[in-house]
């Protein structure tokens, strides 16, 4: 059964967007930090939980910007500003096992259609207009 998923959409001073390199075998793609949402938690709380667990950030949320649609679920992203903690420190599972293939990066926005980003129609949203959007829908492609 799908689980529903949120995650956040950081940009820092110089214009890049935080992500998340996934490098599995035969694959690399990025991803927007986040994740499953765990029974008894909101949206809003998983996407705070996995800023911290995947970034080592601790975030505020500002406001739904996308909504995907993804396996017939609606997966919110949310616009967040640091309010605490150390990029490149995350402590979640995913850290635990070196092999895993997470790396959070900062990736200039210009450059996000020229990677493999999912999804990719807020990469290719991001990249099209340098102003903030709210609760826009998308699909997944």
């Amino acid at each position: 059964m799908p689980i529903q998923r949120s995650a956040i959409i950081l940009i820092n001073e110089a214009d890049e967007v935080a992500l998340i390199r996934r490098d599995k075998p035969g694959q690399t793609y990025y991803v927007f930090p986040g994740g499953g949402r765990e029974e008894g938690a909101t949206l809003e709380e998983t996407a705070v939980r996995e800023a911290h667990e995947e970034l080592g950030l601790d975030v505020e949320l500002e406001g739904v910007a996308a909504v995907v649609r993804f396996n017939g679920l609606e997966n919110p992203y949310y616009w967040a500003k640091v309010t605490g903690g150390v990029f490149g420190t995350g402590t979640g599972e995913e850290f635990e096992d070196k092999s895993s293939g997470y790396t959070p990066l900062w990736i200039k926005r210009k450059d996000l259609l020229n990677l493999p980003v999912r999804p990719t129609s807020l990469a290719e949203q991001l990249n099209s207009t340098s102003e903030r959007f709210y609760d826009i829908r998308l699909e997944d492609n």
